[in-house]
């Protein structure tokens, strides 16, 4: 297969997973504001976890939100990744199965027409379960109706590279002083380790899985290393490493996702988390970072 068709799929399936994760933190900060949470510790995450530099005191809501959905400025709005992942999906048409094409396009044509005064009628919670809605349907139509053949595990590295980058990052949001060992009675960290749990559909399974109370260290470990939660780094990675098997075993980016399966697959949340979760995140976060560049060298160089 061509390098260019892989970067295609493989920058498409990023874009529109991206787009995924903003509605999904902008919907848990939304309801978090409306059940009485502080400006700095329901919008702040948002930019956090985008890479937005840091502020000093708070910022308005309505800039979050305008700058996470609609600001050209900002390329990884949610506006320009479905933008993105539409020129993608165009480039390689001829390779993706009708459907899956439809799913994106379809997605496109609605939200080009979205201007502010649209949203603040939609309201942010239905525009965000539009989005998920629209991410799922592309998933839906990705799984099932693509050959499982090399253009499939190019669209799955995509979305599981971006993914494992997301959950990492928001696991970073307050990961200062986090161990094995953290625990929390304050109501401000039980309400935000409860939103992290929402912020990735895991609170229900959080609950099936344990009666214990929610703390970081229970968060953590379910986000870190249970390979059943479809948002955790281990299912991630999981994923990285099967694509990557199935395309070239022989690979460097093979071997480098294989370390980092392996850290996970095989690593104690007290070793992990030696040094605190928010050494772990960044580590992660970086090392996440040169695989895709090394996915990148091995596969996606223009030819």
């Amino acid at each position: 297969m061509l390098s260019r068709t892989a970067d295609h799929l493989y920058w498409m399936s990023r874009y529109i997973e991206r787009a995924e994760n903003i509605a999904r933190f902008l919907d848990v900060s939304n309801r978090l504001s409306l059940s009485g949470g502080s400006a700095h510790d329901c919008w702040l995450p948002v930019l956090t976890i985008a890479g937005w530099p840091p502020q000093d005191g708070d910022v308005p809501a309505v800039r979050v939100i305008s700058w996470s959905v609609l600001d050209h400025a900002n390329p990884s709005c949610i506006h320009g990744c479905l933008r993105a992942a539409r020129e993608n999906a165009h480039a390689v048409r001829s390779v993706i199965p009708n459907e899956l094409w439809e799913a994106i396009n379809s997605t496109w044509l609605e939200i080009k027409r979205l201007d502010g005064a649209a949203l603040r009628e939609q309201g942010l919670t239905g525009f965000c379960d539009w989005v998920k809605d629209r991410s799922h349907l592309v998933r839906g139509a990705t799984y099932g109706t693509m050959l499982r053949d090399e253009p499939f595990h190019f669209v799955r590295l995509g979305t599981f590279i971006e993914r494992a980058d997301n959950t990492a990052r928001l696991l970073g949001v307050r990961g200062a002083g986090v161990t094995a060992e953290s625990r929390s009675s304050a109501a401000a960290d039980q309400l935000h380790w409860a939103a992290v749990l929402r912020s990735v559909s895991a609170y229900k399974s959080f609950r099936a899985l344990t009666r214990d109370d929610i703390t970081p260290a229970g968060v953590t470990a379910m986000l870190l290393l249970n390979a059943d939660m479809p948002r955790s780094l281990h299912a991630c990675m999981d994923a990285v490493t099967y694509s990557l098997e199935r395309i070239l075993p022989t690979a460097e980016c093979t071997r480098l996702a294989g370390a980092a399966h392996a850290r996970l697959h095989y690593g104690r949340l007290d070793q992990l988390l030696e040094d605190g979760l928010d050494r772990f995140v960044d580590d992660f976060v970086v090392a996440n970072h040169t695989l895709g560049k090394q996915i990148h060298s091995d596969f996606l160089m223009a030819t």
